[in-house]
Formats: C-alpha cells, structure tokens, sequence
C-alpha cells in the first residue's frame, strides 16, 4: 500500500496567503496599467485632431476655423444663432472618425470629484455628448494664423512666443488626475506634440 501525502491546512493556509498577497501586488499595478493606456490613447487622439488641424489649414490658407466653445450651451463666442461644433468643421479631415474626439476619460460620472460636476443642463453628461468633442479647442485662435496671434501676444505684453509654442486643442477638464497635478490635462500644439501642461 502506497501513502500519498496531502497538504497539511497549515501549509494550504500559506499557499492561500502567498497568492492572496501577490494578488494585492498585481493590482495596483493593473490599474496603473489602465491608467497608462488610457493616457496613451488621450495623445494618440490629440496626435490624430493635431494632424487634421494642419491638413485643415492648408485649403484655408492658414487660417485657424471657427467653432463654439461650449456648443451645447450656446454659439459663442460666435454671434450667429447655430453653434458650430469643431467635430464638424474637422469631420473630413479627421475621416469622420467621430471616436477620435472621444478621450476614454471623459465618463459620465464625475461624483469622487466635486470641482468636475458639470452644470446644467449637462449634468452627469460626458463633454464627448455634450460638444461632441473631449477636447477643448482654443477658439480665441479662430479666423487667424498662428503668426498673427503671436504677433498680437508681442504687441500686447513684449512676449515673444514661438507660434509651436501655442496649444490648439486640450482635454475639456482634468480627466487623468486630480486638479493641479502634472498630467491632469493634455494638450497639442500645432506642429502635433502632445504634453502634459501649459506652455
């Protein structure tokens, strides 16, 4: 007769705990993971807008475009009484690829951050449902080009900035950190970097 020797509780007991203990290893790492793959595809979104930005400028000889700031809200800064959303105006240079527009942290819940809670009439919304954009287009540009406004920052303060300098496009609030950490936000400049603050 052959004896097969079984776990002892004891020794099961410490299985249980190793693999319970690399679990809460693996985890946060995970999250990390995601974290960082979300962040991946926020630039790799604003890379893509960037880059329709420029194939857009070319037929409108250099001239920034139009577009409301908060077009679900009104068409301002524009006087007209339609909003213009910027999704539009770069629908055939993006490809109609409406999902570039979309930053996969702009959710709909926004109840662990106080300062994120949106007003009506866009509570609990997404800015990707509300503008159809997550991304917020710096429309103080809109109808000029780049050398102009950097002309109009040195006429208007002394600061000489260069127009690469110049962000186009950012995410609508800070989806990817706390307010005021480094990379809450990101930002596209026109020649198509991607960074995570203001220059």
């Amino acid at each position: 007769m052959v004896w097969k020797r079984a776990f002892t509780l004891i020794e099961l007991l410490v299985v249980v705990a190793i693999i319970g203990l690399l679990v809460s290893i693996a985890v946060p790492s995970l999250g990390r993971a995601r974290a960082s793959g979300k962040r991946a595809a926020c630039a790799s979104n604003l890379r893509q807008i960037g880059i329709a930005l420029r194939t857009y400028l070319g037929p409108a000889n250099d001239r920034l475009p139009y577009a409301s700031y908060m077009p679900s809200v009104s068409p301002a800064p524009l006087d007209g009484p339609d909003p213009i959303y910027i999704a539009d105006v770069l629908a055939n240079d993006t490809g109609h690829q409406e999902k570039v527009f979309r930053c996969p942290n702009d959710i709909s819940s926004y109840s662990d951050d106080p300062n994120n809670e949106r007003l009506a009439p866009n509570v609990n919304k997404t800015y990707f449902e509300t503008e159809r954009s997550s991304y917020e287009y710096r429309n103080r540009l809109a109808g000029q080009t780049l050398e102009e406004y950097v002309a109009r920052i040195r006429d208007r303060t002394g600061q000489v900035i260069a127009p690469s300098s110049v962000w186009i496009f950012r995410d609508f609030n800070n989806f990817h950190a706390p307010a005021g950490a480094l990379g809450s936000r990101r930002y596209v400049y026109i020649d198509g970097h991607v960074t995570d603050f203001e220059n």
